[in-house]
């Protein structure tokens, strides 16, 4: 590797993964094929002091979160050809209390805030799941044969600009899950995987079982922008002509020195200055206190507003069986008998006798009686179709109840709620903005699908991928082109209104 890549594994946010200690191997590894491991400690992050680094590695920021403008500064170097590799960690963002997973939703990753079991398949713990089949082949896989995911969590997709690089077995929990996800934006690349313990030292399951070491190598070369080796050859070629620039003005890298026309000023004083490391403990404990009493009060209102919204679904429980209940304690007032000048025969229809019994009675007692009081046997049920009144003779008629269902119990009556489907806006809402942000992602992923198709035929050609493997992948990755050049299409003819 002629061209030295610099990597930079940030250290401003407590990553739990450290080249000076339990990464020192990963770092080793690294800089003996050519590459440049540091520490970068700036903060905040921004795109300036991001320019020097080809790759940034977040090896697991612990009870730290990212700015919202750190993470726009980084979207903003990525874009520009700077290559980004996150690791997590088993429990997620939850588990570390850290805010990693706002910056990979970035780039349409979220590590979820699980861990990674296998029975099956294991080195003896269920938290150490082993990998050996790797699905759809990928260049960060190539020469992998078995991986342990140690103490890690799963990832989900949310761009369609996103590829799965390896997932959890079907056995596992959760099964068939993204491990690492792999994606592109802009000029820039972006790894996320859910364990930073698989490139750890000393320890089973890490940087050196099985293919972990290939499968780092793998990575960092995938991150190796083409982008990011024309800056930095260009920036060779400014330095090899600047005549006047002498060594003494180039950094570590090769790169010009930043002059200025401010004076150098020198002074004495007899105030003891604390050593670096001094200074970045004390502002980072500073910062650590501050950021624990945020998330303190974060909670507290987390906890306020669950206890607020128990209490709304118990208040609103409450009433509705108010409501039920007083439905069933009220029911709705008997309708007024209707007369009807129709007879009953007294042929064998069943009420003949009751209504002879009726009509025996007294003349005061026949006034007094009202449907509403009347009570058929109950074995005797009503005949169909009966009008909803009976004459017992041809000079007095006494009126029936005019709907037997009003001995049945009555049901509630409260209106049933309906909520109203949730619709999608078309795509022709959608403001020239995120058009064009959309359009820009499906040209990446079109991108990524004619790298991996030139994948697939490398290794077909060589012999590592049979006949029907082969046809079958080419046949999605053609499936995904035409989907995605459709689109394509649909939002230029949008953008051209």
């Amino acid at each position: 590797m002629s061209q030295s890549f610099v990597i930079g594994f940030d250290q401003a946010h407590k990553e739990r993964g450290k080249i000076t200690n339990s990464l020192s191997k990963l770092a080793e590894l690294l800089d003996s094929n050519g590459y440049k491991c540091e520490n970068y400690a700036e903060f905040p992050i921004t795109t300036e002091n991001l320019s020097p680094y080809d790759i940034v590695v977040f090896a697991c920021p612990d009870n730290s979160r990212l700015s919202r403008q750190e993470i726009e500064s980084i979207k903003k170097w990525v874009k520009k050809g700077g290559s980004l590799l996150l690791l997590s960690h088993a429990g997620g963002d939850k588990g570390r209390r850290s805010n990693l997973s706002e910056l990979a939703e970035e780039f349409g990753m979220i590590f979820e805030n699980n861990q990674v079991l296998d029975k099956a398949s294991n080195l003896g713990v269920e938290n150490l799941p082993t990998i050996t089949d790797f699905g759809f082949p990928h260049p960060i896989t190539e020469g992998i044969s078995d991986i342990c995911f140690r103490a890690g969590c799963s990832l989900t997709i949310s761009s369609a600009t996103v590829t799965p690089v390896f997932s959890s077995g079907p056995n596992a929990e959760p099964f068939e899950s993204p491990l690492m996800l792999a994606c592109e934006l802009g000029e820039g690349r972006i790894v996320s995987i859910g364990s930073y313990e698989m490139f750890r030292d000393k320890i089973m399951g890490g940087i050196n079982y099985g293919s972990h070491s290939q499968l780092a190598m793998n990575v960092f070369s995938w991150l190796r922008t083409s982008k990011r080796t024309q800056i930095d050859s260009q920036s060779q070629l400014n330095v090899t002509a600047e005549d006047g620039i002498p060594d003494a003005s180039r950094n570590d890298q090769g790169r010009p020195a930043i002059h200025t026309t401010i004076p150098e000023i020198t002074y004495s004083s007899t105030v003891k200055i604390k050593t670096d490391e001094e200074l970045f403990k004390a502002f980072e404990d500073m910062l650590t206190e501050m950021i624990s009493f945020k998330e303190r009060m974060l909670s507290e209102f987390d906890n306020l507003q669950t206890n607020m919204a128990n209490l709304m679904r118990v208040v609103i429980a409450k009433e509705e069986d108010l409501i039920h209940t007083q439905t069933y304690s009220e029911p709705p007032a008997a309708q007024p008998p209707q007369t009807s000048p129709t007879q009953v025969s007294s042929g064998n229809n069943p009420l003949d006798n009751i209504m002879a019994s009726i009509s025996s009675l007294g003349d005061n007692e026949t006034k007094n009686a009202t449907p509403a009081n009347f009570n058929p046997p109950p074995t005797l049920a009503p005949p169909p179709n009966l009008e909803p009144s009976y004459v017992a003779d041809q000079n007095q008629s006494i009126s029936a109840p005019s709907d037997y269902s009003s001995r049945i119990e009555p049901t509630s009556t409260d209106p049933i709620e309906v909520k109203p489907k949730k619709t999608v806006p078309p795509a022709t809402q959608k403001t020239k903005e995120e058009l064009k942000a959309e359009h820009e992602s499906l040209e990446n992923k079109l991108n990524s699908i004619r790298n991996l198709s030139a994948f697939v035929e490398k290794k077909f050609a060589s012999g590592n991928l049979t006949q029907k493997n082969y046809e079958k992948q080419l046949k999605k990755l053609e499936s995904d082109s035409k989907k995605t050049r459709y689109r394509i299409d649909e939002i230029e003819k949008l953008l051209k209104k």
